[in-house]
């Protein structure tokens, strides 16, 4: 008789999960699968407050040094000329440490937002020591901020928090016999797991009372921290007699996913939201999002959010940074150019240019939509357009994107393969959430057509239309494709190879094709 090491016992701290005990040993081995008797509980079940919170773990002792540089802001600049410079050399500075105290001199700048200099000095230095920099603040400071501001800055406080969550689990000595083990997840370790969900339970409702970008960026927190007890559940030792039975341990690590889904789909679903409230920013290279993709693609490999990233597209040209403002568009988080740098006149190409690096603000985005552009200010709206619609699977942001390709007289070469590339999407999920929920087929995208005619050109712009096209046909859904499909998409792939100049990439291609080719003929 067999009894594994019960799933419950490390998900019970965050579920209140329970499981049965495994039946007699059969060949194959069977573990039984938990039976999950109740829901991730939507707020903190430990009173009080304080108890809960104290499972968040302290703030790493670096950040006391940026808590100090705070005690020297009081410096003066009514100027806004002068504040936009002071804070341009400021985040010029590459050290953690010098940049933030040249930032903690501007925290009375009366030429800049209040508020908004202590948020970047959260945004720029160690994510966990959010908290520990903001503070107070808000709560001090209340009526003098904007409701956006003081949302960020307790977003930012609480994202600290959540950051430190579930990133170090109790360790337990070998050996490592089924008594001992069961004793520690039995003990040691279900405390620690109902403490950690609890705290991110209570943080969790705190961010929902917040608004737009501060609510992102304590949703995205809570869904990587919720998807980490995947991982560190994981990493519990096996008893000896299930790591020397393959089979075994392989039948328990199934058991042991299927316990954890509904904490990983908590935390998917919470990474989600924040991912839509962030495109609703504009942000397009912001690295929370980037560690949310990441995992989403990692635990769902299925349905990656991360899928249309290595679409290919021309290279930009550096953005040309001539003055402070210019420097400061392409450093700022995408939330913060509004504050900083006001209204953005949509015909100025360089400083557009230079607000792509981070993202274009909705603001911006609007005033695009709105005004006559020249090819070039085409060109980057709709980059942007396309860059939005594959960051977050916006459908709608493709569409927006195909439509600029025509609206000029002189359309360029570029525009054409981006138009031709958003056609080719317009049809697919309406956001990241359907995509990766299931509610959309991948199989229906878009149309072709538009990239299989300029890959019978020459060029860069048919290299690129070849590989991108073979690449969305790949999207298609592989559980019904056939024979014929994987051969038309190694034709399609080698194709590419042959039309592509860059060695990395024509390698690439030409993996890609064997692949598909070695496909066929196992369905053949």
């Amino acid at each position: 008789m067999h009894r594994y090491l019960s799933v419950a016992l490390l998900v019970a701290g965050c579920t209140g999960t329970q499981v049965t005990s495994a039946p007699p040993r059969t060949s194959p081995p069977a573990v039984r699968t938990p039976e999950l008797v109740s829901k991730i509980p939507s707020q903190s079940t430990a009173k009080p407050e304080r108890r809960v919170l104290a499972a968040v773990p302290p703030a790493p002792s670096e950040c006391n040094d940026f808590r100090a540089h705070a005690l020297g802001a009081t410096f003066d600049c009514s100027d806004r000329k002068h504040a936009l410079t002071a804070l341009d050399r400021a985040l010029q500075e590459a050290n953690a440490m010098a940049r933030d105290a040249a930032l903690a001199v501007l925290g009375s700048c009366s030429g800049l937002e209040p508020g908004v200099v202590l948020a970047l000095r959260a945004e720029y230095a160690p994510a966990a020591c959010g908290d520990v920099i903001v503070g107070d603040f808000v709560e001090l400071n209340k009526p003098k901020l904007t409701s956006g501001i003081a949302d960020a800055l307790s977003g930012l406080k609480l994202a600290a928090q959540l950051t430190r969550l579930v990133r170090s689990a109790p360790q337990i000595a070998q050996p490592y016999t089924k008594e001992r083990i069961d004793a520690f997840v039995r003990g040691v370790m279900a405390t620690w797991a109902t403490e950690q969900a609890n705290a991110i339970g209570e943080l969790s409702i705190k961010g929902a009372r917040l608004t737009g970008y501060g609510k992102g960026l304590v949703a995205i927190d809570a869904g990587l921290a919720d998807m980490r007890f995947v991982e560190i559940f994981r990493q519990v030792p096996l008893p000896e007699e299930f790591a020397n039975d393959p089979e075994l341990a392989e039948a328990y690590y199934s058991a042991l996913d299927q316990g954890l889904e509904p904490r990983k789909a908590r935390g998917r679903d919470a990474a989600l939201v924040g991912l839509r409230l962030f495109s609703e920013v504009g942000a397009l290279h912001d690295s929370r999002v980037g560690e949310a993709r990441r995992q989403l693609s990692r635990l769902y490999n299925g349905r990656r959010i991360d899928a249309l990233d290595s679409l290919l597209l021309p290279p930009l040209e550096a953005p040309t940074l001539a003055d402070e403002e210019h420097r400061l568009a392409v450093k700022l988080p995408t939330f913060y150019v509004a504050f900083v740098l006001g209204a953005t006149d949509p015909a100025q190409v360089d400083m557009l240019r230079a607000l792509f690096e981070q993202g274009l603000p909705a603001a911006v985005h609007m005033r695009l939509e709105r005004a006559v552009l020249s090819p070039v200010m085409q060109q980057l709206y709709a980059r942007s357009l396309f860059e939005l619609g594959r960051t977050y699977w916006r459908a709608a942001d493709f569409a927006a994107a195909a439509k600029i390709g025509t609206n000029h007289s002189t359309v360029s070469e570029v525009n054409t393969l981006i138009s031709a590339l958003s056609h080719a999407l317009e049809n697919g999920p309406r956001d990241a959430a359907a995509m990766m929920l299931g509610g959309t087929q991948l199989g229906a995208l878009g149309s072709l057509s538009e990239l299989d005619s300029l890959a019978k050109g020459k060029g860069l712009n048919a290299a690129l239309a070849a590989y991108d096209a073979a690449l969305v046909r790949e999207l298609g859904p592989a559980g019904t494709a056939d024979v014929e499909f994987y051969k038309d998409l190694a034709s399609r792939y080698e194709r590419a190879a042959a039309l592509l100049k860059d060695p990395a990439l024509k390698k690439v291609a030409r993996e890609r094709a064997a692949a598909a080719a070695e496909t066929a003929k196992k369905l053949h």
